[in-house]
Order: C-alpha cells, then sequence, then structure tokens
C-alpha cells in the first residue's frame, strides 16, 4: 500500500513536471534554468509546494544517471537482479510482489522512500525515451548483474549513434555496426 501512495505521489509530481516541462520546452536542463522555470511557474499560478519542488526540477533534469541508480538501487535490493520490465506500473507492482527492501528493517523510512523514488525515476527516464521514440530496449528479464558484457538496455543517440547499458551497469556509446556485433539477449 505505501508503494502505491508513493506511486501516486509521483504520479502527481510527474505530472506537474510535464505542464512545466511543456510550457517550458527552451529552458535548458541546469539546475539554475530548472529552479528559474519552477519559479516561474509558481508565479503564474502553479500549485508547487516547496516540499515538492526537488521531486520537480528531479524529474525536469531527468537522465541516464537517474536510470542507471534506480537499476543499482533495484539490483541491490533483489539480489543482483533488475526488473523484468521498465514499465513504471509493472515494476512498481513487482517491487510489491517480491516485498523488496521488507529485510531493511533498521534502515530510516526516508532512505526507504528515497530507494523506491530512484527506482521509480529510472522508469520516467525508460518513459521518456519511448515518448521521444528512441527505441529504447530493454532487457531486465535475462540480464542480471552478473552479464557484464550483455547488453541491458539501449537506446538511439542518433541515426548511427547508440547508448548501450551492460548488466554491470557501465555504459558506451557504439555505432550500430558495434551494438550488431555484441551478444544479444534471447
Amino acid at each position: 500500500m505505501k508503494t502505491i501512495a508513493i506511486a501516486f505521489t509521483a504520479v502527481i509530481v510527474g505530472v506537474a513536471a510535464f505542464a512545466i516541462g511543456c510550457r517550458l520546452q527552451n529552458v535548458s536542463k541546469e539546475p539554475d534554468d530548472v529552479d528559474r522555470a519552477i519559479d516561474e511557474a509558481v508565479v503564474m499560478g502553479a500549485d508547487i509546494p516547496p516540499a515538492k519542488r526537488g521531486m520537480i526540477g528531479r524529474m525536469l533534469r531527468i537522465n541516464e544517471k537517474d536510470l542507471l541508480l534506480g537499476l543499482r538501487t533495484y539490483a541491490e535490493l533483489s539480489g543482483g537482479r533488475y526488473p523484468t520490465s521498465l514499465e513504471t506500473k509493472s515494476t512498481l507492482k513487482e517491487i510489491d510482489t517480491n516485498r523488496l527492501g521488507s529485510n531493511l528493517t533498521d534502515t530510516p523510512k526516508s532512505q526507504k522512500d528515497q530507494m523506491l523514488m530512484d527506482i521509480f525515476f529510472a522508469t520516467v527516464f525508460y518513459d521518456k525515451l519511448n515518448r521521444e521514440k528512441r527505441g529504447a530496449q530493454y532487457h531486465g528479464d535475462t540480464v542480471t548483474r552478473q552479464d557484464a558484457g550483455k547488453v541491458l538496455m539501449s537506446w538511439t543517440e542518433s541515426k548511427e549513434q547508440y547508448r548501450v547499458v551492460f548488466g554491470d551497469l557501465s555504459a558506451k556509446s557504439l555505432s550500430a555496426e558495434q551494438l550488431m556485433q555484441l551478444p544479444q539477449s534471447p
């Protein structure tokens, strides 16, 4: 139930970030520009509580680092496995079903919530790639942390350039030809 509440809050914050992002698409992802954009949105009437501004800023700056942090967190909680899917709804359901984090009895609630948010932001990055039609392919159902040479995820950077994340969470930019030479997941 706690996961659902956090997911609901994250969705609301995501909608606010999306609305701000749509209005301010020419804003760079530099911290000052994003913070200024959030401040302008508040001045224009957006109801963004001060406690949620950091989360909205993170949503607007979403990038590969958020993906890697979320995947690393999930792997740490699951003994080296990754989510079978990076679709937000199924990933959150998988966290509940597998009771990830339930063994962290001495961990403060705020830290557990942050871990869940890190995983959530990995799914947001994946969703962003799909909305941008970047050809994101994810293989968490067959690749684990021990599969250093296998492609966990890839997406297009440009017509002939791909970004690839491997099972050990290292990342590289590769040409289409280099990507084709890598071992493919089933």
